[in-house]
């Protein structure tokens, strides 16, 4: 059997320093001795302790600087302060270098015991604490959470279960469930109390004992294992988000006090850091979004100037080209090329005018505007073109949704972009669906939501973070500029709105606008 913890007891008396020693090493915890401050100090240098028991007065270094000393070494070691000779100043002055506890000489062992399992706990938690912290990344804090959640709470299996993006739960990680029977029962289980949100599962930890016989979960199989489940609720924004289910097997390992404790302490930590997490992703994709409209204003700039530099000598070209073309015959290999000149100078002025309105800073008339009424115009528009390409339009329009103030026309050009990538991304047919919605954002401001969904190949993961940057096209030569999204981009965030794109490969893609009401 390992043991528990590993501890220094740093005592001039050697019959008190091997007493304690003798003491703890019967409840399985690995011990140390030194007889003075300096040795103490030493040791912690040189090896890792959970724990130091130290007495104050020593002769050479005293205690109290011993303990500032250790402290120097490694901040996370606990410290319990035992002395027949201190005084409430003494206490007040370790605690303040640092030390867990003070205990006075002479001391019963059981009482020993309470301080030093109090200072083991605290130190368990404060490794917890760094490892669920240690990262935000998902996948990682998940398994760090529900590895620290087995261990503290002597779990036969845990398992944390969280909605995934259509809300239907999900076992997230789970530690002890290897059949895909087990953690569909205990999946079950959360789903069950998860139902009522509003109930106790939200409020604290709840203990179930013997789950089979509850009438809570009748109709869930696969339960007569269990005899004693533990269910800590995962808050978000005061609501319920998901549970964490601990689980023992063993009739006589029933949930104590204690272990409550531990798990209401335990669920504030996951809750922090979770909510920790969530900060930190919102934070990543607000710098995201202020850097790509950084780049845009910069870009915007050069293309504007760049664009009217281009289009007078581009004027000239066609102007030439066509006028050489009325005195050459018809028919003629000059004339095709004449042609060809022609459709290039013409393709070179549509890059033109897209660049001029992707530069433009031109005053937005804002005013109440009914979206779904821009949208069912601009699905009036291009309705031929979908019906010509097989494509069918699924409206899901909320009635009844408040006005925004926007610019009707420039809420139009976005619509009608969005509907022509769709378009152009089912090129052999498929089903165009435009929902609206009202949402609310984590600050309780209401959003108007538009989201217009096409079956079509998707977007690769690689090139989905740059489909809004400005020349970015995945579409072939000749058929795209690749400033339609940015364009789009830069409307909907002088609108103060925001526009994203959730794309899976082989299975459609789903561009999302939201708009302050």
């Amino acid at each position: 059997m390992p043991n528990k913890a590993n501890i220094l007891v740093v005592d001039d008396e050697p019959q008190i320093a091997e007493m304690i020693s003798a003491s703890l090493q019967l409840y399985n915890y690995a011990v140390s001795i030194a007889y003075d401050g300096e040795q103490g100090v030493k040791r912690v240098g040189e090896e890792k302790f959970d724990l130091v028991i130290m007495d104050i007065q020593m002769p050479g270094m005293d205690g109290i600087t011993a303990l500032g000393e250790m402290k120097k070494l490694d901040p996370e070691v606990e410290v319990i302060i035992a002395t027949g000779h201190g005084t409430m100043g003494t206490a007040i002055q370790s605690m303040r270098k640092g030390a867990f506890d003070y205990i006075h000489k002479p001391f019963e062992i059981k009482e020993l015991f309470k301080v030093v399992e109090r200072a083991l706990e605290k130190r368990k938690f404060n490794d917890i604490t760094r490892a669920i912290f240690s990262t935000v990344k998902p996948e990682e804090q998940l398994r760090v959470i529900i590895d620290s959640v087995t261990r503290i709470l002597k779990a036969d299996e845990s398992l944390l279960a969280l909605p995934d993006r259509e809300g239907k739960l999900q076992v997230a990680v789970s530690e002890g469930l290897e059949d895909r029977e087990s953690r569909a029962s205990r999946l079950a289980l959360c789903a069950r109390l998860m139902e009522n949100p509003d109930g106790a599962a939200a409020k604290a930890v709840q203990l179930v004992e013997a789950p089979a016989r509850d009438k809570k979960f009748s109709g869930i199989g696969g339960l007569d294992q269990l005899k004693f489940s533990l269910f800590l609720p995962l808050m978000d924004n005061g609501k319920l988000s998901g549970l964490i289910n601990i689980n023992r097997l063993n009739e006589e390992a029933y949930f104590t006090e204690d272990d409550l404790q531990r798990a209401r302490i335990f669920g504030s930590l996951v809750n922090l850091a979770l909510r920790n997490s969530s900060l930190y992703r919102q934070l990543q994709e607000t710098q995201g979004q202020l850097i790509q409209a950084e780049k845009m204003s910069a870009l915007g700039q050069l293309a504007g100037g760049l664009a009217h530099e281009i289009n007078n000598p581009l004027s000239g070209i066609l102007g030439l080209t066509q006028l050489v073309m009325e005195n050459t015959e018809k028919g003629s290999q000059n004339y095709t090329d004449l042609q060809d000149i022609e459709k290039a100078v013409f393709r070179c002025k549509k890059i033109i005018v897209s660049l001029l309105s992707f530069s433009r800073q031109e005053k937005t008339r804002i005013e109440p505007v009914n979206v779904n009424e821009a949208l069912e115009e601009t699905l009036t528009l291009c309705a031929r073109q979908m019906e010509l390409k097989r494509v069918k339009i699924n409206r899901q329009l909320s009635p009844g949704l408040p006005m925004v103030n926007a610019d009707f026309q420039q809420l139009m050009q976005v619509f009608l972009n969005l509907f022509t990538n769709a378009r152009d991304a089912m090129p052999e047919g498929g089903e165009l669906t435009v929902a609206t919605s009202l949402l609310k954002d984590p600050a309780g401001r209401e959003l108007l939501a538009v989201s217009v969904a096409d079956t079509g190949a998707g977007i690769d993961p690689e090139i989905l973070g740059r489909i809004f940057d400005p020349f970015f096209t995945t579409k072939p030569v000749g058929k795209g500029t690749g400033l339609g999204l940015s364009v789009c981009l830069g409307i909907i965030s002088r609108h103060n709105g925001a526009i994203t794109a959730h794309s899976v490969p082989g299975g459609g893609s789903t561009f999302t606008i939201t708009v302050p009401v």
